[in-house]
């Protein structure tokens, strides 16, 4: 049994994660916090400044942790910075081997950087974790699927339109909409992060394959269900690129304080998403490692939701 700290716990992805620990049940969890919580449902939790690593490194210690899982909302760079020195803290507790860097999205490279602001701070995290004695890993699971079926879908995740808004009735698909991308639910990436930790040794990145399908995939499924034709818009890369969209309506993405619109900010995405950058490729993907645990699907998401 391993003692496992997730960091960012009571965040959407973090809360995922946690639900998934217990239910797996062969590890202990801490819930790492930035004030004193108390104890809900058996979990504890451990608070924590990230501000000063060698207190951080020393409550890591003091509790025995074996590894920590960071699920930082990605929305600036004080967010960032805190990842950083957790991962500088996790270094410096004597029983602490592991870390897994917070994304739960694309593998994200240097030409990204430009393009969004997770891209920067995922790769000082990753080169943060490269620079250590940590043995660490990068989740890299593509799109979430809970957004198609929110509000009805069981899920921790705030809303947010990738292409299609099946609540809406409406789509704006990258390019012609046919570009592959990999989809998977919180629940279900989360439950391979919860096997994750009984592998032996990791890579540097733990890809999940899940589903692939394209957004026109997503929307003819959407349409299906919904009984009607969609309001669709086919929206340029070029477009896109220059960080114009034609969505209806707009919802604040949480990454606002970075200077960007939130405009260009989900054209960023979608000019990514439109160009394979949310295609997963992997030769050893926890799929592989993992067959029992069974993929669902958009429609599953779609038609038990709608």
């Amino acid at each position: 049994m391993r003692i496992i700290a997730v960091a960012g716990g009571t965040g959407s992805v973090g809360q995922t994660i946690v639900e998934a620990l217990v239910a797996h049940g062969k590890h202990k969890v801490l819930i790492l916090t930035r004030k004193p919580h108390h104890q809900v449902n058996e979990l504890t939790y451990l608070a924590v400044d990230y501000e000063d690593v060698s207190a951080t490194a020393r409550s890591l210690e003091a509790a025995n942790v074996d590894t920590v899982i960071c699920a930082f909302g990605m929305e600036s760079d004080a967010i960032s910075e805190a990842q950083v020195n957790l991962i500088r803290a996790a270094d410096l507790s004597g029983p602490t081997k592991r870390f897994v860097v917070s994304g739960y999205d694309m593998l994200f490279q240097e030409e990204h950087i430009a393009m969004v602001p997770t891209a920067k701070w995922a790769l000082a995290a990753t080169q943060a974790a490269e620079g250590s004695s940590l043995e660490y890993t990068r989740v890299v699971n593509g799109l979430f699927l809970d957004y198609y079926g929110l509000p009805h879908w069981r899920s921790h995740l705030k809303p947010w339109v990738n292409a299609v808004n099946v609540a809406g009735k409406w789509a704006v698909l990258p390019g012609d909409g046919t570009c592959q991308v990999n989809f998977i639910t919180s629940q279900d990436m989360a439950r391979f992060v919860a096997r994750l930790m009984d592998l032996p040794k990791w890579s540097p990145v733990s890809s999940i394959v899940g589903q692939t399908a394209s957004f026109k995939d997503i929307l003819q499924v959407a349409e299906r269900v919904r009984g009607e034709r969609f309001s669709v818009k086919y929206e340029s890369l070029g477009d896109l690129r220059d960080g114009r969209i034609s969505f209806p309506e707009f919802e604040e993405t949480g990454l606002e304080s970075t200077g960007r619109s939130t405009e260009s900010i989900l054209a960023s995405f979608h000019y990514i998403s439109g160009t394979g950058g949310y295609a997963i490729s992997s030769d050893d993907p926890l799929d592989a490692r993992f067959p029992d645990i069974k993929i669902t699907t958009a429609a599953d998401v779609i038609e038990s939701s709608w």
